[in-house]
């Protein structure tokens, strides 16, 4: 635990230069790691020689703070470097091999129970009750990666209710640190959460089942409201950057899932089948359909999302940022269209105009300006329309 190095140097007066030096080691490890183990055979080895449950256990907050005072603005930056590092890593060594899906859902609870059993944690308040909490329950790389987008979603209803609308500092907040460092975790977790659950029915399935893909929609409108407007452009407008850019990661790995179940849907198992994992076991209960999975990351917020990434603010972000956003996102609205325009047509009938087409359409005709200084060369405008016009023919 990062914590941990601070109360040492407390109690023994010990240097704060080794201390220093201590964590700059850690991170160098993670880093070096994360390169090592985009080797498929070191990533076999470091899993086999038991590196796996310890490096998942970074995710988790609670590892790294050995009290209740997290107001220590320098830890918690530090804290949320070490944790993206640790979810990168992950990301990486897991690489889409189905050989390694089992890791997704691999029970770390004793290894992380373990490593809050240091004695700087034990008879503290914070050290009952959440040792107590690790052993009853299982922990995974996939459950700690969920939780930490429920921390969030917690923490901004607290916020809310307290007057505060941002989840973190905002992007108008004079803790631009504290931001950022949390923004490179979620884009870090993100990429993780890609890794782990492409191509991994068993872990779609926790994922789902865990209300992962609510949480996770639900996170990314609430980031996208921590952008309020012109005022944002400048030093901070590199924040409502990187919160449009984990919104836009948010929303493709939403449609890489669909698009995947869509392509395998005739080789799923009936339902009520149990699904066998790499090592045998059936994964625990009913295993859901395509239908369950593609109206999970099709509802209401999922196609909110989609439509709301077609209007980013290139006001703040920039013209260049804000186009790159809207093409990722025109691929996400033709992927999302069948299970949106389903959903708004079940809730209130059959719609005069299809679902996205109007915002589709607007795109369109933003892009279709031949000679104007938009700055956009010939050949790439045509792609680009070549793009909506797939779209609209899904949408129509």
């Amino acid at each position: 635990a990062v914590q941990e190095a601070e109360e040492d140097d407390d109690a023994t007066g010990g240097n704060d230069d080794d201390d220093e030096m201590m964590v700059v080691d850690v991170v160098d490890a993670l880093r070096d790691l994360e390169y090592q183990l985009a080797d498929v055979d070191m990533a076999r080895d470091f899993h086999t020689l038991g590196g796996w449950p310890y490096l998942v256990a970074l995710l988790d907050d609670d590892v790294h703070y050995a009290s209740t005072d997290e107001d220590d603005e320098d830890l918690v930056v530090l804290v949320n470097e070490i944790r993206a590092l640790a979810a990168m890593t992950i990301g990486t060594s897991v690489s889409n091999l189905g050989e390694f899906s089992g890791w997704a859902l691999e029970d770390v609870s004793s290894e992380l129970a373990a490593m809050m059993m240091d004695e700087a944690w034990v008879g503290s308040t914070r050290h009952i009750n959440d040792t107590a909490t690790t052993a009853a329950t299982s922990s995974s790389a996939l459950s700690l990666l969920i939780q930490s987008f429920e921390n969030e979603l917690s923490l901004r209803s607290q916020q809310m209710a307290g007057g505060s609308m941002a989840v973190l500092p905002s992007a108008t907040s004079s803790s631009d640190a504290t931001y950022k460092s949390r923004a490179t975790y979620k884009l870090r977790a993100v990429y993780a959460l890609g890794s782990l659950l492409r191509g991994n029915p068993p872990a779609q399935h926790y994922f789902v089942s865990r209300d992962g893909a609510g949480i996770l929609a639900r996170d990314a409108l609430g980031t996208l409201s921590n952008v309020r407007g012109p005022s944002a452009v400048g030093k901070n407008g590199a924040l409502a950057k990187l919160d449009y850019k984990f919104a836009s990661k948010v929303l493709a790995l939403g449609e890489d899932i669909v698009m995947g179940v869509v392509l395998k849907e005739g080789e799923e198992k009936k339902e009520g089948d149990d699904v066998v994992g790499d090592e045998g076991g059936a994964v625990e209960g009913d295993f859901l359909t395509a239908n369950q999975l593609v109206a999970a990351f099709t509802t209401e917020r999922w196609c909110d999302l989609s439509l709301r990434m077609l209007v980013p603010p290139s006001d703040v972000i920039g013209a260049t940022a804000s186009r790159g956003i809207k093409e990722r996102a025109l691929t996400a609205v033709g992927v999302l269209a069948p299970g949106c325009q389903r959903l708004v047509n079940e809730e209130n009938g059959e719609a005069a105009v299809p679902w996205g087409l109007e915002e589709v359409r607007s795109v369109r005709s933003e892009w279709n300006r031949e000679g104007s200084d938009d700055g956009l060369d010939s050949v790439y405008r045509r792609e680009l329309l070549h793009l909506v016009d797939g779209v609209l023919e899904v949408l129509q």
